[in-house]
C-alpha cells in the first residue's frame, strides 16, 4: 500500500506544478499584453496632450504677410509627339 501512496504523492506533486507553470504563463502573458498596449504609439494614453504644430518656416513666411502662390499644373506646349529610339546589339 506504501506503493499507491507514493504514486498519489507524486501525481498530487505534478499536477501542483502544472498547475504553477500555468499561472505564471497566464501571468506573464497578461504583463505583456499591459505593457505592449500602454507603450504602443497609438494608444490614446501615448498620444494624449500632443498636438501637431506648422513648420517655423511657414509661420514665419505668413506672419510676415508674404501669401504662398499658387501652381498651376498645364500640358506641355510642344505640338510635336516625343520620339522614342530602340536599338538592339
Amino acid at each position: 500500500m506504501q506503493e499507491s501512496s507514493r504514486i498519489a504523492a507524486g501525481r498530487r506533486k505534478a499536477v501542483r506544478a502544472k498547475r504553477a507553470v500555468a499561472l505564471a504563463a497566464a501571468g506573464s502573458f497578461l504583463a505583456v499584453l499591459g505593457l505592449a498596449r500602454a507603450t504602443h504609439p497609438g494608444s490614446a494614453a501615448a498620444g494624449s496632450g500632443s498636438t501637431l504644430s506648422p513648420p517655423t518656416a511657414l509661420v514665419r513666411q505668413t506672419q510676415a504677410g508674404s501669401s504662398l502662390s499658387s501652381g498651376t499644373i498645364a500640358p506641355s506646349t510642344s505640338s510635336s509627339q516625343p520620339q522614342v529610339q530602340t536599338s538592339t546589339s
